[in-house]
């Protein structure tokens, strides 16, 4: 899988599909969807691959900064986070249950119909089985995480990319004294 596909991903889900078994239900950022025939870990594993990312060094690393040590957000760069949901109850104990969800493509959390709805990027609604509360807390752990990774990100970043950047975007930059 390549870095520009996955760019592409607006949130990936486990699913069970009748003859066939587990496999990973895809949502893309333009309202396509597709199913790969690969059990979730592998898929996380294959993802994170490719923007050579450590997930358990990730997860040791982020975790703290969120006050969390299970159910951390999918980093691949400070632009592209992904953030765990409950998306369905296994059939079978040990079965994944958490799909992903990228920050950015989050466009509408509601409460109704219950117990919540997501509406993502390209228009797909997913019935989240977690409360209304509890995903505005995930969601709100995630926006914390990508503030702080955007703000070593520019602390890292050449002032004059950045500037030259906010520029071309029509942004101005605020002024140093």
């Amino acid at each position: 899988m390549e870095t520009r596909e996955i760019m592409r991903i607006a949130a990936f889900i486990p699913d069970y599909q009748s003859g066939t078994g587990q496999g990973v239900f895809v949502f893309f950022r333009d309202g396509t969807t597709g199913w790969q025939q690969i059990g979730m870990r592998s898929f996380l594993r294959k993802i994170a691959r490719a923007f050579t990312v450590n997930l358990q060094e990730a997860r040791k690393k982020f975790g703290p900064l969120i006050g969390k040590s299970n159910l951390v957000p999918l980093v691949l760069s400070p632009f592209l986070l992904y953030v765990p949901l409950k998306t369905r109850k296994p059939l079978i104990p040990g079965d994944p249950a958490y799909g992903y969800f990228r920050l950015r493509s989050i466009n509408e959390v509601a409460a109704a119909p219950a117990p919540c709805t997501l509406t993502l990027e390209g228009g797909n609604k997913l019935t989240i089985i977690q409360s209304y509360r509890t995903v505005c807390s995930h969601l709100r752990a995630a926006r914390k995480l990508e503030a702080y990774l955007l703000e070593q990100f520019c602390d890292m970043a050449d002032p004059e990319i950045v500037t030259a950047y906010l520029q071309h975007t029509g942004v101005q930059p605020e002024k140093q004294e």
